[in-house]
């Protein structure tokens, strides 16, 4: 995700083109390697071991390396020295653009200050940033009204990158007086503390993410369409629920509605761009009142 955050700030800035920056991604991938398959190449997983670990991701909102954890199958020190192998995002991007001549490591340093002059962060947010941590780096995007929503919009983008596309990442959330009522999907989460969230078009990005997750082309935003986007969202806010029941608080998830669904009242909407490649879509979300 921080890839795209500081590689599109790169671009606004006129260090780079919007060419160069895709460029720079596709080289990434290339020797981007999952934490699995070095596990399994060093001798400290078996295949099928990992294959279970994927398996469980699945299902499950956690980490390759916290459920290999709980499994017992890798240490925390294991998990070190795997991810020490593997590099994080931010420095695989920032590696890639010098190894292509677009920066120097000179100029590194002060383009990292320049982007957090400009967006007034500290040098403790710029850290999280770069860790890629998407619980980390969620809450420094979400207004201090929108703090209470944090964890429902981190567990979203999270699924997001682990089942649509790892490059998913988030601009600035706001906080807005209107919950979108055309060309989205939304659910209701019932209970003591309830909201409900909904899944809305921005410029293409909804389309791309239900064809990806409903493994069909879909044309178009309708009912059928609409209907994968309700799937993933009921994915996105079970994992959601789960996590709250073990902490001892229960909320019950409603059907998802549709576009021509009347939006129930509520309050304290939060509303966040996600962006797959260049479309955005949005995730709002919203107490009930």
């Amino acid at each position: 995700m921080v890839e795209y955050i500081l590689g599109n700030y790169l671009v606004e800035s006129g260090k780079i083109t919007k060419e160069q920056l895709k460029m720079t991604m596709e080289k990434q991938d290339s020797v981007r390697v999952k934490l699995g398959l070095i596990a399994v190449a060093e001798g400290m997983m078996t295949l099928e071991q990992a294959d279970e670990v994927n398996r469980l991701q699945a299902v499950m909102d956690k980490r390759f390396g916290d459920i290999a954890v709980t499994k017992g199958y890798l240490t925390d020190e294991q998990i070190g020295k795997l991810l020490k192998k593997q590099g994080n995002s931010y420095l695989s991007f920032i590696q890639t653009l010098v190894d292509e001549g677009l920066v120097t490591m000179e100029e590194i340093d002060w383009l990292i200050n320049d982007f957090r002059q400009e967006n007034g962060y500290s040098n403790s947010e710029i850290e999280a940033f770069k860790s890629d941590d998407v619980d980390r780096i969620v809450p420094l995007l979400v207004p201090e009204e929108g703090k209470q929503f944090t964890e429902i919009i981190s567990v979203t983008v999270r699924t997001l990158i682990r089942l649509i596309d790892r490059h998913i990442y988030i601009g600035k959330a706001a906080m807005v007086d209107a919950f979108p009522s055309e060309g989205q999907v939304s659910q209701a989460l019932e209970g003591e503390g309830g909201m409900i969230d909904c899944f809305s078009e921005r410029d293409g990005a909804l389309l791309k993410v239900c064809s990806v997750f409903g493994q069909e082309e879909f044309q178009k935003i309708d009912l059928d369409s609409l209907d994968a986007a309700g799937e993933l969202l009921n994915c996105v806010n079970g994992l959601y629920v789960s996590s709250l029941s073990r902490q001892g608080s229960f909320l019950e998830l409603m059907p998802p509605e549709y576009e021509d669904a009347t939006p129930k009242a509520k309050k304290a909407i939060c509303r966040i761009p996600i962006f797959v490649g260049e479309c955005g879509l949005y995730f709002t979300v919203a107490e009930l009142s």
